[in-house]
């Protein structure tokens, strides 16, 4: 009986202890914490974009192994049932034999002496059909054939297609580095948003303190009724703003969400903080990396070549095509005359060539010399709007450094001017209206700092973008 209590007891603390912890398990499976670097990392492995930009690259990838077999013989089986209607035949006449005793004669007198003995001898001529070969007709055959000569055509074929490959690549590249930046961007305007809440609550308790103190000042006759509903609307304001506030942070992390491919209703939660990190960068420097780095110029000089190659294709259709065949035939009959089961081959050389096409040929060489020289001009253009783009961000992430200077120290004026505003109205020597523009001074002073800060993380998210890194 003791021991069925120990039993009993000891099931009820288990109980007690997995129960309460287990909904605290699985909320803590729901809610997915991240830093910025996490995020991009989580993005990348689960994006559609970026996932369809890798299925892309993997197709161009076996369009390699396509260009390739190209190169390598072909191996061919067939199977042919052929029964003939009307099998072909022609006459020819054969001799006639029968068997004939000769007579001998005497060579001195010329006399007959006797007969020799029966021997063949034709004596006439019959006719005969004979058929040019058999009414069903089977054959199994087995072809390899090498292309030998192809004036370069399959050798730019394969060139092409790992230059396609290489110009993929790129473009995944492309779509890593713009889904990197749309994640820091995103990022830290979300951050923005959860401290500005943070903020007007901040300011949102400050100022419910104020109108406590207010309604006890005007309980004691201190102030005019003027001044407490002056308090009181102040606050109603600031409610409405932090409400506006919180709705615009749960649509930033909606957004979030959606580009990080998560679960709409799972939490997530960001454990970076926004921190101002200089980032020292020359212009000249700036601009030299992204035509180095960007991943558009790496692809359109990719397809220039792809360009070229394909003019050389059109260029070889002026040579011939050479070839070799082998075929390896089981069949039956094996002759027109033996109707049996038997084996035989053959094999050919042979070659194509097209000596009139209408002139398609030489249009086709014009177009693909104007492709040329249309890539080229794109490729000028591209250099061109990417030195202009890394100028407008380097310009940007200087401005919005400046900015971030100048509001770094009108927060702390506004702080001092706030802390002199509550001693002086404490002492009477400002009007409540006076003090409520100072707080709302210093929230507004704090909410343009955490705006600046955010937007000068992604203007120098921006400029290491433009750069292609």
């Amino acid at each position: 009986m003791k021991r069925k209590n120990i039993i009993l007891r000891f099931i009820g603390l288990m109980l007690f202890v997995v129960f309460p912890i287990t909904p605290l398990l699985s909320y803590a499976n729901d809610t997915l914490h991240f830093t910025v670097d996490e995020a991009i990392e989580y993005a990348l492995k689960n994006n559609e974009t970026v996932l369809a930009a890798k299925a892309k690259l993997a197709e161009r990838r076996a369009g390699i192994g396509t260009a390739r077999a190209s190169f390598l013989p072909t191996l061919d089986v067939q199977g042919t049932y052929t029964r003939l209607g009307k099998i072909q035949s022609f006459e020819m006449a054969i001799p006639k034999y029968m068997q004939l005793p000769l007579m001998v004669y005497d060579i001195q007198t010329g006399l007959p002496i006797g007969y020799t003995d029966s021997i063949s001898m034709a004596v006439g001529a019959d006719t005969m059909e004979l058929e040019m070969g058999q009414q069903d007709n089977y054959l199994l055959r087995t072809t390899i054939k090498q292309p030998l000569f192809t004036g370069g055509k399959i050798l730019n074929g394969y060139r092409i297609a790992r230059l396609s490959y290489d110009v993929e690549k790129n473009n995944n590249q492309k779509t890593i580095n713009d889904t990197r930046y749309q994640v820091i961007q995103l990022f830290y305007q979300t951050l923005a948003a959860q401290e500005g809440v943070g903020l007007i609550n901040e300011s949102y308790n400050q100022m419910a303190r104020h109108v406590n103190q207010v309604e006890q000042l005007y309980n004691n006759g201190f102030v005019s009724k003027l001044d407490l509903l002056r308090a009181k609307v102040g606050f109603s304001n600031l409610h409405t703003q932090l409400i506006r506030a919180e709705n615009g942070y749960k649509l930033a992390k909606d957004g979030m969400k959606m580009l990080l491919a998560i679960d709409p209703e799972k939490e997530i939660i960001f454990e970076s903080k926004l921190s101002y990190e200089p980032y020292d960068v020359n212009l000249d420097r700036a601009v030299e990396a992204a035509l180095q780095n960007r991943p558009e110029i790496k692809s359109l000089k990719k397809t220039v070549d792809i360009a070229k190659r394909a003019l050389n294709i059109e260029m070889a259709n002026f040579s011939p095509n050479v070839f070799v065949a082998l075929n390896y035939d089981y069949k039956k009959p094996v002759t027109f005359s033996n109707n049996e089961w038997g084996t035989d081959w053959n094999i050919t050389v042979g070659f194509t060539m097209p000596i009139f096409s209408g002139f398609s040929r030489i249009t086709k060489i014009d177009e693909r010399r104007a492709q040329i020289n249309q890539t080229r001009y794109g490729l000028a253009q591209l250099e061109e709007g990417i030195k202009l783009d890394v100028k407008s961000a380097f310009l940007n992430l200087k401005q919005e450094e400046e900015i971030l200077n100048y509001q770094d120290e009108n927060v702390k004026q506004a702080e001092e001017a706030l802390r002199l505003a509550e001693e002086r109205y404490k002492n009477g020597l400002i009007t409540n209206l006076e003090y409520m523009d100072m707080q709302l001074s210093l929230l507004q002073a704090k909410t343009e700092y955490v705006s600046a800060l955010s937007k000068y993380l992604i203007a120098r998210a921006k400029l290491q973008h433009a750069m292609g890194e």
